[in-house]
C-alpha cells in the first residue's frame, strides 16, 4: 500500500513539474529594436516587450538556415541581430523567470 501511495505522489510531482517547466508564453508584434543580447517587440496595443536571448534561442525565418550555415562555415557566432530587423512582424515563445523574459523561439512572419 505504501508503494502505491509513494508511486502516486511521485507521478503527481512529475506531472506538476512538467506543467511548470512547459509553461511557455507567447507574444506577437513588430520588432522595435535589436541588439546582440536581445530585442524589443511592440504589440498591437503599443506595449513594449523586452526579450533576452541565449544559446538555446531559435529564430525561424526565411533563409535563416542558409545564413546560419554560412556563419558556422566562417567560424562566426550567430547573433539574433543577424536574423531579425526592425519592423518585422514576429511571434515569440518565451519563458519568464525572476521577471526576466527569455526568448525560446522567434518566428518571423
Amino acid at each position: 500500500m505504501m508503494r502505491r501511495i509513494a508511486f502516486a505522489l511521485a507521478a503527481v510531482a512529475f506531472v506538476a513539474g512538467l506543467a511548470l517547466a512547459g509553461e511557455a508564453k507567447e507574444a506577437t508584434g513588430s520588432v522595435k529594436s535589436v541588439s546582440a543580447t536581445g530585442f524589443v517587440v511592440t504589440d498591437s496595443t503599443g506595449k513594449d516587450w523586452s526579450f533576452d536571448v541565449d544559446k538555446a534561442t531559435v529564430v525561424v525565418a526565411k533563409g535563416a538556415s542558409h545564413k546560419m550555415g554560412a556563419l558556422k562555415a566562417d567560424g562566426k557566432p550567430a547573433q539574433v541581430s543577424e536574423f531579425l530587423s526592425v519592423k518585422q512582424d514576429v511571434t515569440v515563445k518565451y519563458s519568464e523567470m525572476e521577471g526576466k523574459m527569455t526568448a525560446k523561439e522567434v518566428r518571423v512572419k
